[in-house]
């Protein structure tokens, strides 16, 4: 349980109606009122009641979600010194977050990790943000004004009855602040060593009483990692971002908002061919991502209480590896639809319904290492429906939770996706809860589609060559399922609160590239073709334990810690040693144990310490040992509207190899250890 300082939040919007107007006009994903609240006045024992919504696309209170979930707020973020949102989500428990180099992540929920991880949906502001190519995220092309972030809510386990396929491990919500609460100019500026630097400006304004919005802008710059012998690496790059929000309130409960965005980033990719060409040297190149955004919501609230959103958004994306062996090229077009309705009944029943339909058509261009995607174009159409009742069964103590989504596309049969949630809230400081789930995730564009022949290679062990193929000719391929159960329990007493999950999960029907040939040939044999296919596993599967935990000692500090244990079977599967190119496509690196430790010190009202220790397990099977990182941030506030920082990062190594290249094998590199000056004036 993720609990906030209530000396430095800002605001948290508490009256019913305005969080129900808020639920419409951020399609479930913002709770927020015209009045607010200050957190100061809330006592410690109190703070369990602060609203979220993605775990339910409605606010409720974290003591009363029946869900896995963790709140990174805007102050978490603030003082934790990140600059970007994959470092904050090192925060959150049951968050694998592998840094790969300085500008690219390996981010999933509850294992199963890798620069293209498949099980997580991502949201920014309502917005699915997944690409189906590989059904994942680029996250290098989440670029936000973090000062602009109201806060990231983090929801383990599965969320397929609300959010669809590829919400099979979870879903992260990143929830910007509103247009009238960021009113007037922000500018934010920073230096240094592996952070080269960024300028942010954001302006907010007003038009009469009813309508605000904001513009805003980003640079940020990155030096480039060093490789584990200590010579310089590659991959330096640039992030550039920008958009304008518009709100408007209507009248009679009616509230419209417009969203515009778009950003670019560009840094430099190596890729290390030499693990399974046996000889030559890494191929350099660059990676290149765009995104622009146009999403519009129209909300409001229907006489009989009952309150829906209709929102719509349109985002054209492109992401593109250059190099010697082949390109990459991806550029998408994604139309997203999406109607929901609340309707409390009866006192005991609070409904929620809709509807959502998805389009994507693609244009692709891949090329490496001899391998193709066709057809190189391909459109997809995604429908469904989904329904959620939570059933009062003994008022503020006993809840039933019933949900399930349907969803088909052009290339899928339909797919039900149920849950059923238990939540327990006795008096005291105790509340418990269970889940039963059942998600599916679609087979991806490049899982469909993917086909390749390599060779011929003159020396064992690799003597002649190998030809990969998609078994179910792309339409035939059946959908990832996964079964979830899990368990949880919250305690908030004194100055201590405590949120524990543990859970298990079996997936079925995993595709993937596997070997399938079955003859016995003596090496070398330039005649050797070896056939590999995508075909579906029996099953794997996971199970672990999460715990957050915060104390406050007195009103100038508090403790925050995060631990996450995660076991995969699918991390312990064996291949034919003479064939070790099988890795090139099947590759899921995990720490079983993490650990996040975090102390906030108001030393006087102007002047702020925190640290931030990590630990990591040992990376498998990449074979990455443990390691430790130890973040340190002092921060001054001279005078109102203006906070002077210092932040030094991964400080207990000159360097470090945090993650290896999975799928798209780029050479491994060390984070080195950074510091960088920031300053944030508002005016």
């Amino acid at each position: 349980m993720k609990r906030h300082r209530p000396t430095r939040l800002d605001s948290l919007r508490v009256r019913v109606r305005a969080c129900a107007l808020a639920l419409c006009c951020a399609s479930s994903v913002a709770a927020a009122d015209d009045e607010s609240a200050d957190l100061a006045g809330l006592a410690l024992e109190d703070l369990l009641q602060i609203k979220v919504t993605t775990a339910a696309r409605k606010p409720q209170s974290l003591r009363s979600t029946p869900a896995a979930v963790f709140v990174i707020s805007r102050e978490d973020i603030e003082r934790s010194g990140a600059a970007s949102v994959p470092e904050a989500l090192q925060m959150a428990p049951g968050v694998q977050v592998g840094r790969i180099s300085s500008g690219s992540w390996a981010i999933s929920l509850r294992g199963a990790n890798s620069r293209f991880a498949d099980k997580l949906q991502v949201l920014v502001d309502g917005r699915s943000v997944y690409t189906p190519l590989f059904s994942g995220t680029v996250w290098e092309d989440r670029e936000l004004m973090l000062e602009d972030v109201e806060r990231i809510e983090v929801v383990r386990g599965p969320g397929g009855a609300l959010w669809g396929s590829n919400a099979m491990n979870g879903v992260i919500n990143i929830i910007t602040r509103r247009a009238q609460d960021t009113q007037g100019t922000l500018v934010s500026a920073a230096a240094g060593t592996e952070q080269r630097g960024w300028l942010a400006v954001r302006h907010g304004f007003s038009v009469g009483d009813s309508h605000s919005g904001r513009i805003w802008a980003k640079r940020r710059l990155s030096d480039a990692s060093d490789r584990p012998d200590g010579s310089a690496g590659y991959d330096d790059g640039r992030n550039t971002a920008g958009g304008v929000l518009w709100e408007s309130r209507l009248g009679g409960g009616h509230t419209f908002t417009l969203q515009a965005g778009a950003s670019s980033t560009r840094h430099g990719e190596e890729l290390d061919l030499t693990r399974y060409t046996f000889g030559g040297a890494p191929i350099p190149g660059r990676f290149d991502s765009q995104e622009n955004h146009l999403l519009m919501r129209y909300a409001g609230i229907a006489d009989s209480g009952a309150d829906y959103s209709l929102q719509a958004s349109y985002a054209h994306s492109s992401f593109a590896v250059d190099n010697a062996v082949g390109p990459i090229d991806d550029a998408r077009n994604t139309l997203d639809i999406d109607f929901q309705r609340r309707e409390p009944r009866g006192g005991r029943h609070d409904v929620i319904w809709g509807a959502s339909y998805r389009h994507t058509s693609d244009q692709l261009n891949v090329q490496l290492v001899g391998g193709f995607i066709r057809p190189p174009s391909r459109s997809t159409s995604w429908t469904s429906v989904f329904v959620q009742d939570d059933i009062t069964l003994l008022p503020e103590r006993l809840h039933l939770v019933l949900g399930a989504r349907v969803e088909e596309s052009n290339l899928d049969k339909p797919e039900v996706q149920p849950t059923a949630r238990l939540m327990f809230t006795p008096d005291g400081p105790h509340s418990f809860w269970a889940a039963a789930s059942r998600t599916t995730r679609q087979p991806s564009r490049a899982l469909r589609d993917f086909n390749a022949e390599l060779g011929p290679f003159p020396q064992p062990p690799l003597a002649g060559g190998f030809r990969i193929r998609s078994a179910g000719g792309g339409r035939d391929m059946r959908s990832e399922t996964a079964t979830s159960l899990e368990l949880g329990y919250r305690y908030r007493g004194g100055p201590l609160t405590v949120d524990v999950a543990a859970f298990a999960t079996r997936y079925r029907h995993q595709a993937e590239y596997v070997n399938v040939f079955n003859g016995v040939v003596a090496m070398p044999d330039p005649t050797l073709l070896a056939e590999f296919e995508v075909r579906a596993s029996d099953d794997s599967r996971a199970h672990g334990l999460e715990l957050a935990a915060d104390y406050r000692p007195g009103t100038d500090w508090s403790l925050h810690g995060a631990y996450t244990y995660t076991d995969s079977t699918a991390l312990d599967r064996t291949f034919r040693a003479d064939i070790p190119l099988t890795n090139f496509f099947i590759y899921s690196a995990d720490a079983r144990h993490r650990l996040s430790l975090r102390s906030l010190w108001n030393l006087t009202p102007r002047l702020k310490f925190d640290a931030w220790l990590r630990h990591s397990s040992r990376v498998e099977p990449a074979g990455i040992p443990s390691f430790s990182d130890l973040d340190l941030r002092l921060a001054w506030t001279p005078r109102s509207g203006l906070e002077l920082s210092l932040v030094g990062q991964n400080l207990l190594h000159a360097r470090r190899v945090h993650y290896a290249a999975d799928t798209l094998p780029s050479s491994s590199l060390a984070i080195e250890r950074g510091a960088y000056v920031k300053a944030v004036w508002s005016f």
